[in-house]
């Protein structure tokens, strides 16, 4: 979620199981939730706000200079699907729009990096889905057709890709040395494309109906969008469809109003740069209390699948004072079950890097040789967290 929490200068502020997190309380999920305190993330000298939203899963620096072009690190989520390949690479569930700075006041900053927090690779984001239609369509969208129906739209899919790959090896062959790494990690997903095409062995049929009300207005439907998006993704887990995904509860920088729930009133961002005023302060509190509940739906949402013993869900922030815009004592919890790790406590390993959480998460879930993690100043130490019992 973007734009911290309730921290001023960075202390635990509102970020406990009393306030902020009252709602996974409520949901029967403490004994499910780690709060992690004395994580740090951020490379001096960039906005958190683009840093942190797209290095939030490889403490890896943005790469600046050049607005169109958005360079990170290989994230967490897709280190995990190269362990665990499935059908589906991976989900990515999308903020309700694409957010695009107004102000416009950092030139050579790419509008991606406020928007991605899965990459690929290191040139590659995951383009993130918002609307919870396209997710279904892309999970089930062909549940109830019949074979040769399927075998149509298979072929129709198939002339397409050749195309692409015609047209990609034209234009190789006219592209810089600079941008072809750029061409074949495109291509690489092409193929993602026809490896999906090849699986037949994985059918998965949804509960739920397509769902029918409009999402095209970011404002409207903000806690429906999620749990609908929540309840797709346990499904496609539970059916062995993907083992991992993200969610962006907003871009970062922006302002969401979750006016449906709170009323008509100021933005995240803008709540977030409150100034110490008590009514901002008291919105951005109850923008917390929306966001903490929809990871509680999750939570339930994985239990009623039979799946939280085999799953860790990270959550966090772009930063913990959004009005000071400070980095250290990032708001983040792990979630799960199991009686091997602290849950129901908050833990502190003193100040860390955020990268520290990303090791301990790859060796949980048995990824091997992880020897570093992270750039620089927010590179991982290699000891482990306090969160094991």
């Amino acid at each position: 979620f973007p734009n911290g929490a309730d921290m001023p200068n960075s202390i635990d502020g509102n970020w406990n199981f009393n306030e902020a997190l009252a709602p996974l309380v409520a949901a029967g999920h403490r004994d499910n939730t780690i709060i992690v305190r004395g994580l740090y993330n951020g490379i001096p000298g960039i906005d958190p706000h683009w840093q942190n939203c797209a290095g939030f899963l490889s403490c890896r620096r943005i790469v600046l200079g050049d607005a169109a072009v958005a360079r990170c690190g290989q994230s967490l989520d897709q280190v995990i699907a190269n362990h665990n390949p499935t059908t589906m690479r991976s989900l990515e569930v999308g903020a309700p729009y694409y957010h695009v700075h107004p102000l416009n006041d950092h030139p050579g900053y790419s509008n991606d990096y406020l928007n991605r927090i899965s990459w690929q690779t290191d040139d590659t984001f995951r383009s993130p889905i918002g609307d919870p239609r396209q997710m279904f369509d892309k999970l089930f969208g062909l549940v109830n057709a019949d074979a040769e129906h399927v075998r149509h739209l298979h072929a129709k899919k198939r002339s397409i890709l050749d195309f692409v790959y015609r047209d990609a090896e034209r234009l190789s062959t006219e592209l810089p040395a600079a941008y072809r790494p750029v061409l074949a990690t495109y291509m690489t997903t092409v193929r993602e494309v026809e490896q999906q095409l090849d699986t037949t062995d994985v059918q998965c049929d949804p509960n739920d109906p397509r769902p029918s009300q409009n999402f095209a207005n970011p404002h409207t439907n903000y806690v429906q969008r999620y749990e609908l998006m929540n309840r797709l993704v346990v499904l496609a887990m539970q059916c062995g469809l993907v083992n991992v995904s993200t969610f962006m509860y907003g871009p970062s920088s922006s302002d969401l109003q979750c006016a449906e729930v709170l009323g008509p009133g100021t933005g995240h961002h803008g709540c977030a740069h409150n100034r110490r005023e008590a009514p901002l302060i008291d919105r951005l509190r109850r923008m917390n209390l929306v966001h903490t509940g929809l990871l509680g739906h999750l939570l339930s949402e994985l239990k009623a699948a039979n799946l939280m013993e085999s799953t860790l869900v990270m959550c966090g922030s772009d930063m913990s004072d959004g009005d000071q815009h400070t980095t250290e004592n990032i708001p983040a919890l792990l979630c799960g079950a199991g009686g091997d790790l602290a849950f129901g406590q908050a833990v502190s390993g003193g100040r860390r890097p955020m990268s520290d959480l990303h090791v301990d998460i790859l060796n949980l879930l048995g990824v091997p040789n992880i020897t570093e993690w992270g750039d620089e100043v927010i590179a991982s130490t290699m000891q482990p967290l306090p969160i094991r019992v």
